[in-house]
């Protein structure tokens, strides 16, 4: 039916039109029902022959799959900027047409996008400031996202209808709660319900009426996980920690032996290149020369940091190389050696040397100053009873206590049968 005095042009439940194609002759109709119709398939200037149309009704006109399986649907309404009354309800549409609506529409008062499958909030305009109604009840909305209640205080006085969407009440959706509680747009609040965490189905006033203690309740579920989860991080970083420094030499030397190993570095087994391997302080370093060629002189081979080891290697490496090419470890302990840490490092790695090869009594302690047991190095004090320790002629005149039988007593611990090695580094 046309009506073109008053203009209005009703098609409504007109089997036989088609979605596809086009009007002529229409451009004074103001009011347009389309309702019914089968729009499956649709022709993006459908309406293009309306430009003066006001009311746009297709109810029912399945115009969902229709926008879906057409290019371009996002222009549908590109030539009707003088619109006022949008009814596209119950037309199976699960998602607006990116553009269908963000047009500069002059005189837009009410959009009615009741009973479709909309999980989102349409997009408008930002410039459409006449608009009155945004009908979306019995949608598929959970809740308005922040972009989504921007855009609604962004449009001015508008109410909008939301009743029967399968609103969700979760922190997840604390902002949209927090937007219901405080905005006068929504005149159909008290009808709304929404279900909870707990999958109860309450009504929306109910839970905003408690809105504070739902909101503490939220933080807790949030901050008592995450402060588990930090103080977990903390203590557990303590204890890789306390472990790390524990055993931080133990892990340097296994790491250090399958490095070697992946070099296809070979062990000697039972055949020593050095009857000892010498560790002490560069700060003794004359001292420890004298001793050298002393001991060296009786025909025993000793391994010495300046002549022995092999440029272009770490010290780590040339000191594990060292302990394994010698029958024992003499630390000469002196002042000077305390208070280096190099001496604990080689310490440490002679420790873990006896420890994994069986070789408990290596160790050979000379000490030079007059230092007391309890002012040992704890590893030294932790071995005390498999070392040998040999003091140096000091100045008390004691009988035996000379250079003569100090030299004899290396020299005899050095010929022991047992499997030995003497280790001298640097500190």
């Amino acid at each position: 039916m046309f009506d073109r005095l008053n203009g209005v042009l009703s098609l409504r439940n007109n089997v036989i039109w088609s979605c596809k194609g086009g009007f002529t002759g229409t451009i004074h109709v103001e009011y347009f029902d389309m309702s019914g119709w089968r729009c499956k398939k649709l022709s993006f200037k459908l309406l293009y022959g309306f430009p003066n149309l006001k009311t746009w009704k297709a109810i029912g006109s399945r115009l969902g799959p229709g926008f879906v399986n057409t290019a371009g649907a996002g222009s549908f309404l590109s030539k009707n900027l003088r619109l006022q009354d949008i009814n596209l309800s119950s037309n199976m549409t699960n998602s607006i047409p990116d553009g269908l609506f963000v047009r500069r529409f002059q005189q837009l008062l009410s959009v009615n996008m009741s009973y479709n499958n909309l999980t989102i909030f349409p997009k408008f305009h930002a410039s459409i400031k006449t608009l009155k109604i945004i009908d979306l009840t019995f949608n598929s909305i959970t809740h308005l996202k922040n972009k989504d209640i921007k855009q609604i205080e962004k449009l001015g006085e508008v109410d909008i209808f939301l009743k029967g969407n399968p609103f969700q009440c979760s922190c997840k959706t604390l902002q949209f709660l927090k937007f219901l509680g405080q905005s006068k747009r929504v005149p159909d609040f008290l009808d709304l319900t929404c279900v909870t965490e707990k999958a109860s189905r309450r009504f929306m006033s109910e839970v905003i009426s408690n809105l504070k203690t739902f909101e503490i309740s939220c933080k807790m579920k949030f901050w008592l996980p995450f402060a588990v989860s930090i103080t977990s991080i903390i203590i557990l970083a303590m204890i890789l920690t306390v472990v790390f420094f524990r055993y931080k030499y133990a892990v340097e030397y296994f790491v250090l032996r399958f490095k070697m190993k992946m070099r296809n570095y070979k062990e000697l087994r039972q055949q020593y290149a050095y009857d000892a391997f010498i560790s002490y302080s560069h700060a003794d370093s004359e001292w420890v020369k004298d001793f050298y060629d002393m001991v060296n002189s009786t025909g025993l081979e000793f391994c010495l940091d300046a002549k022995d080891f092999i440029a272009g290697n770490s010290i780590a490496e040339n000191v594990i190389n060292a302990i394994d090419s010698s029958r024992k470890v003499i630390f000469i302990i002196t002042r000077n050696f305390l208070k280096n840490t190099w001496g604990s490092y080689e310490m440490e790695m002679t420790r873990m040397h006896a420890f994994q090869k069986g070789r408990e009594d290596m160790v050979i302690v000379v000490v030079k100053d007059e230092i007391k047991i309890t002012d040992m190095p704890e590893i030294l004090k932790r071995m005390w009873s498999k070392i040998t320790c040999i003091q140096w002629p000091n100045d008390d005149n004691l009988p035996y206590n000379t250079e003569e039988i100090f030299y004899e007593k290396i020299k005899m611990s050095l010929k022991k049968k047992e499997e030995s090695t003497l280790l001298f580094s640097r500190n």
